[in-house]
């Protein structure tokens, strides 16, 4: 187990490399002059202009920029803003945010998720199964920024349940709105997925041998059914917390949310290569430690799965 968990964290070395490369061409050929964006679009003249682009390393080729960056992020020293604020500081402060929305999210998600999928799984082919597919394709066919603004006009401004935005001063009550609206773009998937999941394993040999055994339906569904049913389920919900922060630029901006997707935006619009790179390339390592996760999560749900 510790050897395979090991051989796991070594893989990320390269994905850190790969992902902090990718995105330095992507920023580079992005248009725009962050010189101009830190001026406040205001005219520079040459001597301010060499001076803001050797601080911040500017004119540098992009292989030196990348590498600097490289020898920086080891000791966690990610540069600092065009504000002059440390972006780990920046990510220290913007990163809880960002995972109390997703971790939200993440709830609504599996609770109403798994639970309506096993139902609709259970009683495949009836109306409930029916009504579930047609919920779940209407949920799918709507794009999250139009959803997010629609529920943010019928329950923050028109029935005033909710406040519209959230603002600095944010807590869970303010959250719960946009977390829906974050979850439900994931929502429908989890639906789909654990009722086929569950209505494959109904037909599973070891389930007929449980039945013949004389067990009850309600022992059969908890124990053979839907242990076996939750380990793709697991797996995309798992992986999916990773991507719910990372799907949470376009949530956080409608709500006006401090997370680190609203602060990965304000940089990109800025032109702050090290600041976008830093806070993706956080996001990224996210992401593999909860793949690693969902991995090891395998072996308790499944005794078949062993890592040796």
């Amino acid at each position: 187990m510790w050897w395979y968990v090991g051989k796991r964290l070594l893989q990320t070395i390269p994905v850190f490399l790969g992902a902090t490369l990718i995105l330095f061409i992507l920023l580079k050929l992005r248009p725009g002059d962050p010189i101009l964006n830190l001026a406040g679009n205001k005219p520079v003249s040459d001597e301010v202009r060499d001076a803001l682009a050797a601080q911040y390393h500017l004119d540098d080729p992009l292989f030196i920029q990348w590498l600097q960056f490289v020898k920086s992020a080891i000791t966690l020293d990610f540069g600092e803003t065009f504000a002059g604020q440390p972006v780990i500081e920046l990510i220290g402060q913007t990163f809880p945010v960002t995972v109390t929305l997703a971790v939200m999210a993440l709830l609504i998600d599996a609770i109403l998720g798994i639970g309506l999928g096993t139902l609709a799984g259970l009683r495949r082919n009836g109306w409930f199964d029916s009504s579930m597919l047609v919920i779940s394709l209407a949920l799918l066919s709507i794009p999250i920024f139009v959803l997010g603004f629609v529920l943010q006009l019928i329950f923050g401004v028109k029935l005033g349940w909710v406040e519209p935005t959230v603002g600095p001063d944010w807590n869970i009550g303010k959250l719960l709105l946009p977390a829906i609206v974050l979850a439900i773009a994931n929502f429908a998937y989890t639906i789909r997925l654990t009722r086929t999941s569950v209505a494959e394993n109904l037909t599973a040999d070891h389930v007929r041998t449980a039945r013949a055994k004389g067990l009850s339906n309600r022992l059969v569904v908890r124990n053979h059914v839907l242990r076996n049913s939750l380990v793709p389920v697991v797996t995309y919900i798992g992986i999916n917390l990773g991507s719910l922060m990372a799907g949470a630029i376009i949530t956080e901006t409608i709500f006006n949310i401090p997370g680190i997707g609203n602060a990965a935006y304000t940089a990109i619009a800025k032109g702050e290569t090290s600041t976008v790179v830093a806070i993706v390339t956080f996001m990224v390592m996210v992401y593999v430690l909860m793949s690693l996760l969902v991995d090891l999560i395998y072996a308790v749900l499944d005794p078949r799965i062993r890592y040796v």
